[in-house]
């Protein structure tokens, strides 16, 4: 018999946020990384440009304070901690949806952060195996996802964080416009999810003619055309 396919509202709403705040994750804590591994090998003006898109309400004074707060902040909502904790959030009220196996991939994570916390642990490379059960958190819920829709919306919500992330750390037109790329292929998989308007106004900007993310105004829109984009 086949399974029902319909998913509330509210459900709908878990599995999104569930993938961006997953995404968010990984993709911190690799910069992260990266900002880390400059602090121990070079000057302040090598990492700077991370600490401050990282650091986005500039509450961190020192490379300790940044380096702990971006990992275990939980009044951060861009901090490691806060946004594996949210992830996890979601993903409790989905368990019949992503099944026990892929929950546990996020459960282990939490429960690392916390020891490390709990250690006063700044060497970010002791967060290293979060990056990998964020891999197979992915692969898993592939597997384990067999409600299509499901496994879409979360998609989506992953690649809007991965196009979101993208643009605040300014990377090159060839990057954002992949990920916008993939942006698009899950809305063909399931109409009616983006924005039309807001779909509009990307495609006319997120063109090479026009792709300047050093004007301000400009990387703004963007952005809030990104996170107006989807209609969950």
């Amino acid at each position: 018999m086949e399974k029902n396919t319909i998913i509330s509202a509210n459900k709908a709403n878990c599995l999104f946020w569930l993938g961006r705040y997953e995404e968010r994750v990984y993709i911190t804590l690799h910069l992260l990384r990266k900002c880390y591994d400059m602090m121990i090998d070079g000057e302040i003006d090598d990492y700077l440009p991370i600490w401050t898109k990282l650091d986005v309400l500039g509450v961190y004074g020192t490379n300790d304070e940044f380096t702990q707060g971006m990992m275990y902040d939980d009044a951060n909502p861009g901090s490691i901690m806060a946004a594996q904790t949210k992830a996890m959030d979601n993903a409790i009220l989905l368990r019949e949806e992503i099944m026990s196996e892929t929950l546990s991939y996020l459960e282990m994570s939490v429960a690392l952060i916390k020891k490390c916390r709990e250690e006063k642990n700044t060497n970010v490379m002791q967060l290293q195996p979060v990056i990998d059960w964020s891999l197979a958190f992915w692969g898993t819920a592939e597997q384990r996802l067999h409600n299509h829709k499901a496994l879409y919306i979360m998609m989506m919500g992953r690649n809007i964080e991965n196009l979101d992330m993208l643009l605040r750390f300014e990377y090159d037109y060839s990057r954002i416009a992949q990920a916008y790329d993939s942006v698009k292929h899950y809305s063909r998989l399931l109409p009616g999810l983006l924005d039309e308007n807001m779909e509009s106004q990307l495609d006319q900007l997120i063109i090479s003619q026009k792709f300047h993310l050093s004007d301000v105004e400009y990387k703004n829109k963007l952005l809030a055309f990104v996170n107006q984009l989807t209609r969950v």
